[in-house]
């Protein structure tokens, strides 16, 4: 299970369970009958579906709409499609942005033909580019391209924002009570009629932010690289903001086409945890979101990614302190065994009195730091990946053999009760420190209904990672992490 969804777990919990109740990290069934029993699903008619809980302590709601599409529903020569459609979502509408939205049209049209006939607006000729640069100074004379987020603003908005991951695009905002009416008209307008507002811009801003986060950044590449290693064919291996090429080449006429085929009401859960009566909510959404025409949803990939069968290695010279990336193969969320390796790896290096943590950093000082990560998904079978950083003057190499070393004694012991019990109660604990807000709640909510088709995984999940015993983290230790079907990445710096 991803680090994201093991946060919210108890994140859900934490509001219906009283803080001793996790001195023996065991939750109440009455209590998780209670979250049951308040939450309040919906489906419409088109398909949409909606999540309502209320918490009145404040007269405020969080509202996310989340689309089942990202990275894994892109080809290779439109990456980063998913990513330019959360741009344009703060663009406006034809209603919202514009001064004049069927004078925008033609000239919007006029810039899709030269695009069209300029691969993507990359071979413009001087008389193209002398055009292009007109029809972009009409448009900013009409366009009011932050009405959108300035609206959101007027009404008392906070934490509104956007993330694009492999399978899902959220959009999210904090409001005031009295502001549900405008949220449901706003969010599902961007749905019903986005414009592809400043796009070529936007195109320019993204490839820069791909530059920063990734070409540049020693980390991000050893990420991006790590991936595109340990997968040889699932679109897990592609990075979401897009290679390069791509971004640069993909039209808005191909990005509007990409919402139209996958921002279906079927692959579509608004989520709101507030202040709220679900009874009334519901109307308000059915009203506006009720609008969405039922369309047909799109199959999901069936790439399936063969086993791995061998070690994969790769370095990457940059100029950067070194630093060890190390992924496994595991099964994704609802097998089984899911649960057992997330709690494995708590006990394995989730603290700094973690046995890995313990040798690699304390004792034997080989490594400066050290985490782990579930990903890069939750929908498809997924990786666990191991990011070390090695502690001067001491190599990559050296922190691999250390590493193996300590895993493999691991593998052989297992755990202590005591250390099992220690990392469940650290989980409870951490969640706890995390626990944040209505928002965290709408979120996730979402998020497992869309990628299990029920948000009671949630629940599911937690009770099962309670169950593991230390028979369960000796076993998975032993079945899922062996040398053959890891991919081992190594930063070195320049010479």
């Amino acid at each position: 299970m991803t680090n994201a969804f093991r946060f919210l777990i108890v994140n859900l919990v934490l509001f219906l369970v009283p803080l001793q109740t996790f001195a023996d990290v065991s939750l109440s069934h009455d209590a998780l009958k209670d979250l049951e029993n308040n939450v309040k699903f919906y489906q419409l008619e088109n398909g949409l579906r909606v999540i309502l809980y209320r918490r009145d302590f404040a007269p405020v709601f969080a509202g996310v709409v989340s689309v089942r599409v990202g990275g894994v529903d892109e080809k290779v020569g439109s990456t980063g499609i998913s990513h330019m459609l959360e741009h344009m979502a703060f663009k406006g509408t034809e209603e919202v942005g514009t001064k004049d939205f069927t004078k925008e049209k033609k000239i919007l049209d006029q810039i899709e033909e030269l695009a069209k006939n300029s691969n993507g607006a990359r071979e413009l000729s001087s008389e193209q580019l002398e055009k292009w640069q007109q029809l972009h100074q009409e448009l900013s004379e009409i366009w009011d391209s932050e009405a959108f987020t300035r609206l959101y603003r007027e009404r008392g908005a906070s934490e509104q924002n956007a993330t694009t991951d492999k399978e899902l695009t959220n959009f999210f905002v904090n409001f005031p009570k009295n502001a549900f009416e405008f949220w449901a008209w706003m969010e599902s307008e961007r749905l019903l009629n986005p414009i592809m507002r400043q796009y070529y811009k936007e195109r320019d801003v993204v490839m820069e932010e791909r530059r920063m986060r990734y070409d540049d950044d020693p980390e991000g590449s050893l990420y991006e690289q790590l991936l595109a290693t340990a997968y040889l064919t699932h679109p897990y291996r592609n990075p979401v903001i897009g290679f390069p090429e791509d971004i640069s080449g993909v039209t808005a006429n191909q990005t509007a086409e990409f919402h139209k085929k996958y921002y279906v009401p079927e692959r579509i859960v608004v989520s709101v945890v507030g202040d709220i009566v679900p009874e009334n909510a519901i109307k308000v959404i059915r009203k506006y979101f009720g609008r969405l025409p039922k369309a047909d949803n799109p199959a999901f990939t069936d790439v399936i990614e063969p086993p791995q069968i061998e070690q994969r290695k790769f370095v990457l010279t940059r100029d950067a302190s070194p630093s060890l990336a190390i992924a496994y193969h595991k099964p994704n969320y609802p097998h089984p065994d899911d649960p057992a390796i997330s709690m494995m790896l708590e006990v394995l290096a989730g603290s700094s009195v973690s046995p890995m943590y313990e040798e690699l950093v304390k004792k034997r000082q080989v490594a400066a730091s050290l985490d782990f990560h579930e990903g890069p998904g939750a929908a498809f079978p997924n990786l666990v990946m191991f990011f070390v950083s090695a502690k001067h003057p001491h190599t990559n190499k050296e922190v691999l053999k250390n590493f193996d070393a300590v895993f493999e004694r691991f593998k052989k012991h297992g755990t202590t009760q005591e250390e099992l019990d220690n990392a469940k109660r650290a989980t409870a604990v951490e969640y706890l420190i995390h626990l944040t807000s209505n928002m965290s709640l709408a979120k996730n909510f979402a998020s497992s209904e869309l990628i299990y088709n029920n948000w009671k995984a949630l629940v599911d999940w937690y009770e099962k990672s309670m169950a593991v015993t230390k028979e369960d983290i000796l076993r998975v230790s032993n079945q899922y992490f062996a040398e053959n079907s890891r991919t081992v990445g190594m930063l070195e710096p320049s010479k």
